[in-house]
């Protein structure tokens, strides 16, 4: 019996202390961001806003609707450091790491539905790329420090 209880009771140790090392001493885990950052082609930013407003942010609302983000936001960068900074970044709330799982799967049929088609929306997006170029896209890990 004690050949068995003595391993028995190692794995259990271990099984409890895996997750108390996996936390950081540091600071809590939150959501997650990706931001991406878009350069506006000259005389494109009434375009810009009037494609997000048609498509983009109703297509963002109902994601959040079904609950596969968490929220979402635009930001504008009033200070540019060169001619090809970002202009307008769009930043997406996931939940969790895991909610980023199968993201396109679980979306795609929200954004046929708003097209009509995979072509309607392939060729919005050929559209998007005469309005602004995308300089960046980004994840970020939201914490709270302890």
């Amino acid at each position: 019996m004690r050949k068995f209880l003595a391993p028995l009771v190692l794995v259990v140790a271990l099984m409890i202390a895996a997750p108390v090392f996996a936390q950081n001493p540091n600071y809590d885990s939150g959501a997650v961001w990706r931001v991406t950052y878009y350069h506006l082609k000259p005389g494109q930013g009434d375009a810009f806003w009037s494609d997000f407003r048609a498509h983009g942010k109703p297509i963002l609302d109902e994601e959040k609707k079904l609950g596969l983000i968490s929220d979402y936001k635009a930001f504008t960068n009033p200070v540019t450091d060169n001619a090809n900074d970002w202009d307008v970044a769009i930043a997406t709330l996931y939940p969790n790491w895991a909610a980023m799982d199968q993201l396109d799967a679980k979306a795609t049929p929200i954004v046929v539905k708003h097209y009509g088609s995979r072509d309607a929306a392939f060729e919005a997006a050929r559209k998007r790329s005469e309005i602004r170029d995308v300089v960046a896209s980004h994840l970020a890990h939201e914490v709270m420090p302890k």
